[in-house]
Parts: C-alpha cells; structure tokens; sequence
C-alpha cells in the first residue's frame, strides 16, 4: 500500500468520526442507533483496509458510506432546511470512498 492510500485512509478516518460528532443526533432513539451502527462500519471497514489490506474493508467502507448518505438525507429532511454540513457530508460519504477505489485500481 503506497503512502498517499495511507494518507487518504487516515484522513477518511478522521472525517467520519468529525462527521459522526457534527451530525449526532439524528433524531429518534432507532436513527441514532443505526446511524452509529453506520459509522462503526465505515470505521472497522477503513481498519480492515488500512490494517489487513483486505479488499474486503472497502466493500464495508462503501456500503455503510451508502447508509451515511441515507442517514445525512433523513437528518436532512427531519431538519426541513438545507445546511452546508449536510450537502459537505454526503460528498465525503461518496468521494472518500470512490477515491480509494481509484486509488488501488490504478496499483
């Protein structure tokens, strides 16, 4: 695993734990539970991939990207208006994860 992969992990690590602070609450007792079931995925599959260099990790990593996106989008419209930090978020969920991607399909 080259150095900038690393560097792209680490700082997607750190990303979704920042997103997971800023948008915690999500709203009911069951949101926010699936919502750090989400993020707990998104981390072990980051560790998986950054530690065990399993490819195995990004798939976890992308899936439960997918769920952060549908969760920013529930929190979105429980919220009725727009914000920054939602549309900021939803990009990271989507391009933190396809850059790994391209990332290890360029290797």
């Amino acid at each position: 695993m080259d150095r900038k992969l690393k560097i792209w992990l680490w700082l997607s690590i750190v990303l979704t734990a920042a997103g997971a602070l800023l948008l915690y609450p999500i709203g009911t007792t069951a949101l926010n539970c699936i919502f750090i079931a989400v993020k707990i995925g998104m981390v072990s599959g980051l560790f998986v991939l950054l530690f065990q260099k399993g490819k195995a990790g990004l798939l976890i990593w992308a899936l439960c990207s997918a769920g952060a996106v549908i969760m920013t989008v529930v929190k979105w419209s429980i919220a009725g208006s727009a914000s920054v930090l939602f549309v900021i978020s939803i990009l990271v969920d989507v391009c933190m994860p396809a850059g790994a991607y391209a990332m290890l399909k360029r290797r």
